[in-house]
């Protein structure tokens, strides 16, 4: 059995599914585990799944966002909880904030493993010097030695470009399971679909990563050429009213916060607009709803499209044109869909949950396996 804290600041979005799926799967194969995570910027659905986990041990710490002053004091009261929680066989920290403090704590002690969910080095719209200023700061903690997990060959490829030794760093992509109790019938009605609709979907925050713009953009084009298609955007976020208007008279509604897994399964095609990512959840979960994709090259497109037969790959940057060529392939030619469905279903097997814990466990123990040689971890184990 191994100790095991998984270590994350933001709980929202994909970061905090992973560690929750991780946490679970890890417990569920007899480790014991420990979430220590930061309530200031919690997300509801986070701490819900997180209470239900009976067999999880969960602990706050206060850790901010931005950098400043206050990680000094986040730093001691996160070496605080770690002693008094401890000992560990693992610190596993998850995003670029819990990555830094918890690869700056004293070397010796328990193996340490950083996934970032996507380098912030990856954003296309990042400055020359915030690119210089974070990559260093990734380049230097990496000088550590310690393993880092990237969810995408995309991030991984990414990682090592911006200096990291290709021995260090591994990819290991998410996974997701089917949607209990999810059903195509009652999810169109739910979004207010006709039989004959042909529904393209957008997943995620209405921010500038994820682009929602031009999904409306690519929309308004497409229409022209394929009168069926309808267009369904969930999420929210500070572009929401901008996004609005842009969508007014067109065919698409706007659904909000709502449970994009389920309803996933009432599409016909989704459509990822997002500038970057490392691989986005919405990929695994319309796999698991043999949903077909269209999608920007971002992280995930590797591990979730294989162009031309589970969906499309489209170069970057795509034109609204561009975008809304295969979405009108699709509308307009029944037959070829439910090909792209079928195969999708086949490809949906290999991306489970299952899988993405197995693979981290497996990094564990052969990272526990190196360590455990190091002088230093001998005598931190020996001070113990």
């Amino acid at each position: 059995m191994l100790k095991i804290a998984l270590i994350l600041e933001t709980s929202g979005g994909g970061s905090g599914r992973h560690v929750l799926d991780l946490a679970q799967g890890l417990s569920e194969r007899g480790h014991a585990v420990t979430v220590i995570w930061s309530p200031l910027r919690a997300d509801d659905g986070f701490r819900d799944r997180l209470f239900e986990m009976n067999r999880v041990r969960n602990v706050t710490v206060d850790l901010h966002r931005s950098v400043g002053l206050h990680d000094l004091k986040g730093f001691r009261d996160l070496a605080k909880v770690l002693k008094n929680s401890g000992p560990f066989d693992i610190l596993h920290a998850h995003s670029s904030k819990a990555g830094a403090l918890t690869r700056l704590l004293p070397k010796r002690g328990p193996v340490r493993i950083y996934t970032p969910h996507a380098l912030r080095t990856m954003d296309p719209a990042i400055s020359r010097l915030g690119y210089t200023i974070y990559g260093t700061i990734e380049r230097m903690l990496a000088l550590r030695g310690d393993p880092v997990i990237a969810v995408s060959q995309k991030e991984r490829a990414h990682a090592v470009q911006l200096g990291l030794s290709p021995q260090q760093v591994s990819c290991i992509p998410n996974g997701a399971s089917p949607v209990e109790g999810a059903n195509r019938d009652r999810a169109r009605a739910e979004m207010g679909l006709a039989p004959t609709d042909f529904a393209v979907g957008f997943v995620g925050r209405m921010v500038d990563q994820k682009n929602p713009q031009l999904f409306v953009e690519a929309l308004r084009a497409a229409t022209h050429h394929a009168p069926n298609i309808k267009g369904v955007m969930m999420g929210d976020g500070p572009l929401m009213e901008e996004v609005r208007t842009l969508a007014k008279d067109l065919p698409i509604e706007l659904l909000g916060w709502c449970d994009a897994p389920s309803l996933i399964y009432g599409l016909d095609t989704l459509c990822i607009t997002s500038r970057y990512e490392a691989l986005a959840y919405s990929f695994l979960e319309a796999l698991q709803a043999h949903v077909p994709l269209v999608t920007t090259p971002v992280g995930g497109a590797e591990e979730t499209v294989q162009d031309g037969k589970t969906g499309y790959v489209l170069p970057q940057d795509p034109t609204p044109d561009a975008l809304a060529a295969p979405l009108v392939s699709l509308a307009t030619d029944p037959d070829r869909h439910r090909a792209f469905q079928e195969a999708t279903a086949v490809l949906a097997r290999e991306r489970s949950i299952e899988k993405m814990v197995d693979a981290t466990i497996a990094l564990y123990q052969t990272s526990l396996t190196d360590f455990a040689v190091l002088p230093s971890h001998k005598a931190g184990q020996a001070s113990g």
